[in-house]
C-alpha cells in the first residue's frame, strides 16, 4: 500500500507540475489596446501581493535619503502617472536564479519551453525587486543628479521604489543574450514574444508591462518587461469564447479538466461567467468539491468541528469526509474551512478518498479514458508549487482522484 501510495503521489505531483501546451490559437486574437492591457494588471487582484498604506511608503520607503529630493521624485514619478504598487507577501519561488511569484514562475518555465522548441532563447533578465533592489536600480538611473532634468531622466527607465511592478514578483523583464534591454525590441525572442499582438506571451498569461502608445503609465514603453496576469484574466478582457460556461477557462493550461468536472457537476464558479482558475482554494471548497465527485452521499457522522456551523454549504461535505476519515481537521476542534489548501492536503485527501473507494465519481459519468493517473510520467524532480494551491491545480487533482487506476 505504501508503494502503491508513492506511485500515486508522483503521478499526481508530475500531472499537476506539467504545464500542457496551452490551447493554440486558431486566428491571431484581436488586437488589444494600450489601456486595457495596463488595466488588467492594475485590476487582477493577484494573490500573494498587498499594497501598503501610502503613509507608510513615505515614512519608511526612502529613495536617495533627502526628504525633499524625495518628495520631489514622487511628484514627478506621479506626474508621469507612475502609482504606488502592492509589494509581495507570500508565494516567491525560485526560477533560473531570480524569484516570482508560483503562477508566474510556472507560466515562466512553460513558455522558455515553448520559445526553446521554436528555436528562441528567452532569458529571464530580472524578476522580483524588494525595495532596496529597486532603490539602488533607481539611484544608478538618477547618478547622483537632483536637477529636474536629471530626475526626469531616471524616470523615463526606472521606477522609483514603491512605484515598481516588480515588487510584486509578478513582472519580469526578458532578454535574449548579447542584446541590451534597449535592444530587445529588434530580437528574435521580442518577434517571437510580440507577433500577432504578442499572441504567444498571451497563450502563458504574460502581458506587455509598459506597451506602446500607453499614456501616463510611468516610464517610456518597455518592450523587456512582460506581468503575468494569468490567461484566463486576458481571455474575459479580450472576449474569449466560454468554456463550460467560464470566460476565464480558453486560455487555462488546465481547461480539460475543468471543463470535465464543470461537466459533471462538481466544479463552479467563483463569480457569474468565471472559474477563477489561479484563486486559492480554502478547505471548506475543497471539501465541497470532494463530496461532490463522489455523488454528495449522505452520512449519518457528525464531524466535532467548532468552526463548522450546520449553515455553511459545505457542511454535509464535512460530516461526510470526517465520517470516512479523510478530514481530521486542523485540530481535535477545529477544521478551519476558511483556510487556504496546500498542496499537501489536498493531495492527502485525494490519495485517502483512493483508498477506500477507487470508483470513477457517483454521478453516473465514467472516467476520462485519458485521466491523469494513466498517463505515465517519470518525476526527476517535483519543484515548488508554493504555499496554497489554485482552483485549476485543484480541477486537476479533482479528475485525477476519479480516475481508476495508477501511473
Amino acid at each position: 500500500m505504501a508503494e502503491f501510495r508513492t506511485t500515486v503521489l508522483l503521478g499526481m505531483l508530475a500531472a499537476l507540475m506539467v504545464v500542457a501546451a496551452p490551447v493554440a490559437a486558431q486566428d491571431p486574437p484581436a488586437p488589444v489596446e494600450a489601456a486595457v492591457y495596463l488595466s488588467l494588471f492594475d485590476d487582477a487582484d493577484l494573490r500573494g501581493i498587498e499594497k501598503p498604506d501610502d503613509e507608510i511608503y513615505d515614512l519608511f520607503v526612502a529613495i536617495t535619503g533627502d526628504a525633499t529630493l524625495d518628495a520631489r521624485i514622487r511628484l514627478a514619478a506621479e506626474a508621469r502617472g507612475y502609482v504606488r504598487r502592492p509589494v509581495a507577501t507570500a508565494g516567491l519561488v525560485g526560477v533560473d536564479g531570480r524569484r516570482l511569484q508560483a503562477p508566474a514562475a510556472e507560466a515562466w518555465t512553460a513558455m522558455k519551453a515553448a520559445a526553446a522548441v521554436d528555436g528562441i532563447s528567452l532569458m529571464l533578465t530580472s524578476a522580483y525587486r524588494d525595495l532596496a533592489d529597486q532603490r539602488a536600480v533607481f539611484r544608478s538611473r538618477l547618478g547622483g543628479g537632483t536637477t529636474d532634468a536629471a530626475i526626469d531622466r531616471a524616470l523615463r527607465t526606472s521606477a522609483p521604489p514603491g512605484y515598481s511592478k516588480h515588487h510584486s514578483g509578478y513582472a519580469v523583464d526578458i532578454g535574449e543574450v548579447g542584446a541590451s534591454d534597449a535592444g530587445f525590441v529588434n530580437t528574435r525572442a521580442y518577434r517571437w514574444l510580440s507577433e500577432f499582438d504578442f499572441a504567444r506571451a498571451r497563450l502563458f498569461g504574460f502581458i506587455p508591462s509598459y506597451p506602446v502608445g500607453g499614456e501616463r503609465m510611468g516610464p517610456d514603453p518597455e518592450a523587456w518587461e512582460f506581468v503575468w496576469v494569468g490567461p484566463g484574466r486576458i481571455g474575459c478582457a479580450t472576449g474569449a469564447a466560454p468554456v463550460a460556461g467560464f470566460c476565464d477557462v480558453l486560455l487555462e493550461p488546465r481547461a480539460a479538466d475543468i471543463e470535465w468536472l464543470a461537466d459533471i457537476g462538481v466544479t463552479v464558479g467563483c463569480a457569474p461567467g468565471r472559474f477563477c482558475p489561479d484563486d486559492p482554494v480554502t478547505r471548506g471548497e475543497a471539501a465541497s468539491a470532494l463530496w461532490r465527485l463522489h455523488g454528495a452521499p449522505a452520512t449519518d457522522g457528525h464531524a466535532p468541528f467548532v468552526d463548522v456551523y450546520d449553515s455553511d454549504h459545505f457542511r454535509a461535505a464535512v460530516d461526510w469526509l470526517w465520517a470516512n476519515g479523510v478530514v481530521t481537521g486542523t485540530t481535535g476542534e477545529t477544521f478551519s474551512p476558511d483556510d487556504f489548501l496546500t498542496p499537501r492536503d489536498a493531495f492527502a485527501m485525494a490519495l485517502r478518498l483512493q483508498a477506500f473507494d477507487d470508483r470513477p465519481p457517483a454521478t453516473g459519468l465514467p472516467a476520462p479514458s485519458d485521466g491523469l493517473f494513466d498517463r505515465p510520467a517519470v518525476v526527476a524532480e517535483v519543484g515548488d508549487l508554493g504555499a496554497h494551491i489554485d482552483r485549476a491545480e485543484f480541477a486537476s487533482v479533482l479528475r485525477a482522484a476519479a480516475s481508476p487506476g495508477g501511473s
